[in-house]
């Protein structure tokens, strides 16, 4: 268990969330039993590419095996205090070349905010490279060979990609990395164990 509480990616529409959670809509990350209403998490700030914006995520229990859930929207990775989506543009950014230095003038970032991700994500590129092409096979059946980009980083990246296009295709267009964000449960970058939820 992550932190010692279960995250589960939500939509980004908290008026929808919270209808959902209302009426048993949402199912335990844990043992897929009915959430319900538990309050909510602390307080947060997450940093926008542009500004930012402050955020309680609400908290759902289990009505089965009586875990606790924070219902964190799709647009964040947990426990990063940057948006997704940012932190997606920087990792896709290194993958094609670009450096730290290039990156954080690129995100506004200071360069070892941009090290850090850098370093995580490269610390389980196989890992997540297995993961994501798991998730695009198991939803795009005319995917077989996927071409290598020199790189265990940007073939990384390259599944995310794919990933989220056969996603977007199966169950209607979302950003890239609120693909990753489901995908990975939140913890795309967690600096700890994280279970990521297996392809359907």
């Amino acid at each position: 268990m992550p932190g010692g509480h279960l995250v589960l990616i939500v939509e980004n529409n908290p008026g929808v969330v919270e209808a959902e959670l209302r009426s048993g809509k949402l199912s335990c990350p844990q043992c897929g039993g009915e959430l319900r209403p538990w309050g909510s998490a602390r307080r947060r700030t997450t940093r926008l590419a542009a500004g930012e914006v402050r955020h309680r995520p609400r908290r759902g229990r289990c009505r089965v095996c009586l875990k606790t859930s924070v219902l964190l929207a799709e647009q964040f990775f947990a426990r990063r205090v940057d948006e997704a989506a940012l932190i997606g543009e920087a990792l896709f950014a290194k993958a094609t070349g670009f450096g730290q230095r290039a990156v954080a003038a690129r995100t506004g970032r200071a360069r070892e905010t941009v090290r850090n991700w850098f370093a995580r994500f490269a610390s389980r590129a196989t890992e997540l490279s297995r993961h994501f092409l798991a998730w695009a096979l198991a939803l795009d059946a005319r995917l077989h060979e996927v071409a290598s980009w020199g790189s265990g980083f940007a073939d990384a990246v390259e599944a995310v990609a794919l990933a989220a296009r056969s996603a977007s295709l199966c169950f209607g267009k979302k950003p890239v990395w609120s693909w990753a964000s489901r995908m990975t449960a939140g913890g795309l970058l967690a600096n700890t164990t994280w279970p990521y939820p297996a392809p359907p």
